[in-house]
């Protein structure tokens, strides 16, 4: 309560006057002309004067997280103008979020929503808020918030978050039924960044509840509709720890997965196949395939086919030992 405060009696002293000459650097910012908006920040400068605005402007051109942070914080301390203010709230929040200190993650965005009732960053500061509130234990307040995200945003993708993040709670709550039924509906959307953990978590506590063929089948669908999808390793790892498994039920052989040294990305076919056919000497399987990454085709070159990470790397590391470069493992 003593940060939401301050915040806004802080919003009562803002300084309109510093936007008439700071709005310039803020566009220097913007057409990424970072050393030319230091130099400007630097010149108006001074160990006396300390701007809010200019500590808004340095915020955003620190390379360090950490750093943007103390400028953004302070930048509300000594007076910001009301154009800038919702920004750095917003910054501010997104910051909480990466850092893990969700205590001033739901102060923060709950003290965004009390002054900002229809503001522009409303939808992702009621999801913070929400899930800054889940995190410290006010989980009848999260869910409240995660009501009021859901009901004013249905049919867009940040709506399906929040029934995503409804659904994580439900699963929590050991409530599997309820939970399944959300993630089969987004499982069907449109948004990838929704799709992709539905099918996650759909798989994930399928085998919670060992129901193996459930889990398979979501894992399946994951596997091939999001090949790259980071959860993938994770659900592996999973199937490997379930009890009173037959001999040939080994994760591998469930999901259909294997694992694959890559050792070089090509433009030109005619490359990838001259590295295939050295590759050849080692005595494994070697594969160029096709693919196609940001509407350009390249071909990528793979040797091995493993039933396990740990053979992979193993062969891995003969390989780099005997060709003196870098690969790496991927599952396919």
């Amino acid at each position: 309560m003593m940060f939401l405060r301050i915040f806004c009696f802080l919003i009562s002293l803002i300084n309109l006057s510093a936007a008439v000459f700071a709005s310039p650097i803020f566009d220097m910012i913007k057409r990424g002309e970072i050393e030319e908006a230091r130099l400007e920040i630097s010149k108006n400068s001074t160990a006396v004067r300390r701007d809010g605005d200019l500590l808004f402007f340095q915020a955003l051109i620190e390379e360090s997280g950490s750093s943007s942070l103390q400028f953004l914080e302070a930048s509300v301390r000594a007076g910001l103008s009301a154009e800038y203010l919702e920004e750095n709230t917003y910054l501010m929040a997104l910051y909480y979020m990466t850092e893990g200190n969700f205590d001033k993650l739901a102060t923060t965005a709950g003290a965004y929503l009390q002054y900002w009732e229809n503001g522009k960053y409303r939808p992702e500061m009621l999801r913070f808020a929400a899930y800054g509130n889940y995190q410290t234990g006010k989980k009848e307040n999260s869910n409240k918030l995660l009501g009021n995200l859901i009901d004013e945003n249905r049919g867009t993708s940040i709506g399906e978050a929040g029934l995503l993040d409804r659904a994580r709670n439900l699963y929590n709550k050991k409530a599997y039924v309820e939970a399944q039924k959300i993630c089969r509906q987004l499982a069907k959307g449109r948004s990838d960044d929704v799709i992709v953990p539905a099918l996650y978590l759909l798989s994930y506590y399928a085998i919670e509840q060992k129901r193996i063929d459930e889990a398979v089948l979501y894992f399946n669908l994951l596997k091939e509709g999001y090949p790259d999808a980071i959860g993938l390793d994770d659900l592996v790892d999973k199937f490997t720890k379930i009890e009173n498994l037959k001999e040939d039920q080994a994760a591998e052989n469930i999901t259909g997965m294997f694992y694959s040294v890559q050792v070089g990305v090509f433009s030109v076919q005619d490359n990838a196949i001259g590295l295939s056919k050295n590759m050849k000497k080692y005595g494994k399987a070697v594969e160029v395939v096709e693919k196609i990454i940001s509407n350009k085709k390249y071909f990528v070159v793979y040797v091995g086919r493993f039933n396990s990470t740990e053979s992979a790397l193993l062969f891995k590391e003969q390989l780099e030992k005997s060709e003196n470069e870098a690969f790496r493992v991927v599952a396919r």
